[in-house]
């Protein structure tokens, strides 16, 4: 079981980047990853943004909760139901098809410094615009860095490489541009 965190800091959300399987292109990636033992997805989430970037995060309430299937991750629904663990409800709780786990994205703030960890390529600090840029029109990191976006990069990443907007920023794109007053 996973859990995942977008984590507002300073106007920007950091997404890890790092080259893809395939190496063809730089996957763009929300924080989070796999539950320790009895971790809750929340404390999963807290983990991770501390692993993976350096951050002390606290979560925020969501406007609403989402749940989408992995495989058409670009049709969140409304989630109706109650979420089973204590504490804040996720904004985006997704299941894979034929698997009864579930895998929720948190909402937090930090006022921490992102830097990237030892296994982190590297970090990109994204604003909403550019995130609506990344996933409608698509550029290179090199084309990202020109416009103004910032990065900590870790590792030597091609700079005309590909931004792939994986699953989950495709979610958050679609988060904000339902809810804008998350990104203030």
């Amino acid at each position: 079981m996973t859990a995942g965190v977008f984590v507002m800091v300073q106007g920007r959300f950091p997404f890890q980047v790092g080259l893809n399987r395939a190496g063809t292109a730089l996957g763009i990636i929300r924080l989070g990853g796999h539950r320790e033992g009895r971790e809750t997805g929340w404390e999963c989430a807290s983990r991770e943004a501390w692993e993976e970037a350096s951050l002390t995060i606290a979560a925020v309430q969501p406007p609403a909760t989402y749940w989408y299937e992995t495989a058409s991750a670009d049709a969140p629904a409304f989630f109706k139901d109650v979420w089973p663990e204590e504490g804040v409800p996720p904004i985006l709780i997704g299941r894979q098809m034929n698997r009864p786990h579930m895998t929720p994205i948190f909402l937090a703030a930090s006022q921490d410094t992102p830097i990237p960890a030892h296994e982190t390529k590297g970090l990109l600090l994204l604003t909403p615009a550019e995130i609506a840029a990344i996933v409608s029109k698509g550029m290179t990191l090199e084309q990202y860095l020109d416009a103004g976006g910032k990065a900590i990069l870790h590792a030597e990443l091609p700079a005309n490489g590909r931004l792939e907007p994986l699953p989950h920023l495709r979610l958050l794109h679609w988060v904000l541009r339902r809810h804008p007053e998350i990104a203030r």
